[in-house]
């Protein structure tokens, strides 16, 4: 009986010795390929570590000095980030004109009629991209995402990145706009510690319309 309860063993030992072998070969026939990264057609919804912490939420619901009509937008930020009116940035804001702003993180709203001949068009016409241009939804309104790289930026050979997110046209107080959030990597090419492009996509992917 012992002899027998032996063999089994010897046999279930080359067994598990001959599975073993022919698994690591099998691996080495076939080696896993890293899947190519695609571009994310949507923002990302959870942040990651450098996006942890606490948030505030900013609420557009004043337009010039006017009370907006039929009621506006929010969307959270960080709470140590600093925050003057449409300019979001971790670390002090500095403006040094009327459209030089080292803030790394804005939106805008851009008059429909102006929209054609405005920077951001240009931008978004002209600069080379990172990736794919895509369409998203954020509150289930439709927005278009554009990847490019900075031509501008510090190293001279538009190696920083800019990410715009143009949304819908919005109507209120008589007028009609394009809303735009846009995030830089290098503004004025500046870099500026705690400006991760993670957390831009959790912001704007935070934003809700408010209807009165």
């Amino acid at each position: 009986m012992k002899k027998f309860y032996l063999a089994i063993i010897v046999v279930l030992s080359v067994a598990i010795v001959y599975l073993a072998v022919v698994k690591n070969d099998q691996q080495a026939d076939n080696p896993i390929i890293s899947p190519t990264v695609q571009p994310s057609t949507q923002a990302s919804t959870t942040p990651n570590q450098s996006t942890s912490g606490d948030f505030k939420t900013y609420i557009f619901n004043n337009f010039h000095g006017e009370s907006v009509e039929g009621g506006g937008f929010k969307f959270d930020y960080p709470a140590t980030w600093q925050n003057n009116g449409q300019y979001f940035s971790p670390q002090k804001i500095n403006f040094y004109d009327l459209t030089s702003v080292d803030a790394p993180v804005y939106f805008d709203l851009i008059s429909k009629d102006l929209f054609s001949t405005s920077d951001l068009k240009y931008q978004i016409t002209t600069d080379k991209r990172r990736s794919q241009d895509t369409t998203l939804k954020i509150d289930g309104i439709t927005f278009k995402k554009y990847d490019l790289i900075d031509s501008g930026s510090s190293d001279g050979g538009g190696t920083g990145q800019v990410i715009i997110y143009l949304g819908p046209m919005i109507s209120f107080n008589g007028g009609d706009y394009y809303l735009v959030f846009r995030w830089e990597e290098q503004p004025l090419s500046l870099g500026i510690p705690g400006n991760y492009p993670e957390m831009f996509e959790y912001m704007v992917s935070s934003l809700k319309f408010i209807t009165k």
